[in-house]
């Protein structure tokens, strides 16, 4: 029984690998998480249209969002899935806060943008059904041990991210033009949030989510100082704290969640 047992784990944890690098594609390509990542610089041949210039600076949020948190995290898992349940639950309660700001800040747009819903809703399901330790994604049994400097620094990262995500909300509620551009911000920075909890409390996988996040706070800090006077930008200002903040997150989660760190 043991033995079948493991061979439908290793078989599951096969499928997984394969559902993970499809995911992860689609979201770089057909979602267009790297040419929108791409786009405060250059002006990527993969985008399926050209963006207006007054959305360059939005599109650095798809490319946080969709190109480095979501994407990244799903690749992370291809090494040892079994043992990284806490990237998986991320990914799955990122996509649901994506569609709930969705959903709350721009009613008509959702109902008219539906089929994304039903898009995430088919790769979450997809991705539960192969996983062998579903469980232990929404259940985690290891325990947490909250580190308190971490959770500090989110807290911080909070006080930051306020105003973004309050002018993206108004911005999205505000706007005629039926695109998910404001309130994708927003999403973001709620996303951030939920991961630096996740990350502050120490559990299998933390790490590298809090490397990410570290990473997210920098590119779009770079994105803010090379777009400086866009829409929805952080500003000269706000770009270099974003650095700053990502470079002390990140070697904070490398110190103190590596290995043989207590």
């Amino acid at each position: 029984m043991e033995t079948n047992a493991g061979s439908k784990g290793e078989v599951l944890g096969i499928v997984f690998r394969f559902f993970a690098v499809v995911f992860t594609a689609a979201g770089l390509i057909m979602l267009q998480g790297l040419s929108e990542a791409l786009e405060p610089w250059v002006r990527s041949p993969l985008a399926s249209t050209p963006l207006p210039e007054q959305l360059r600076f939005h599109a650095a949020s798809h490319g946080a969002l969709i190109g480095i948190l979501f994407s990244i995290s799903l690749l992370a898992m291809l090494k040892s899935p079994l043992d990284k349940p806490l990237l998986l639950h991320f990914y799955f309660v990122g996509h649901l806060i994506f569609l709930g700001t969705l959903l709350l800040t721009d009613p008509a747009l959702a109902m008219q943008t539906f089929f994304v819903f039903i898009l995430f809703a088919v790769v979450l399901g997809v991705l539960f059904a192969v996983y062998p330790k579903r469980r232990e994604m929404l259940r985690p049994r290891e325990p947490k041990t909250i580190n308190r400097t971490l959770l500090i620094m989110t807290g911080i990262a909070l006080l930051g991210l306020l105003p973004f995500m309050v002018h993206g909300a108004i911005g999205q509620i505000s706007d005629s033009e039926m695109q998910f551009r404001w309130g994708e911000g927003t999403a973001l920075g709620l996303t951030l949030l939920y991961s630096g909890y996740l990350t502050a409390t120490s559990r299998t996988g933390s790490r590298t989510l809090g490397i990410l996040q570290g990473l997210s706070y920098i590119y779009m800090g770079a994105a803010s100082i090379t777009l400086p006077d866009y829409p929805g930008s952080w500003g000269f200002i706000g770009g270099a704290a974003a650095i700053i903040y990502g470079l002390v997150y990140g070697a904070t989660v490398l110190r103190q969640l590596g290995p043989g760190s207590t």
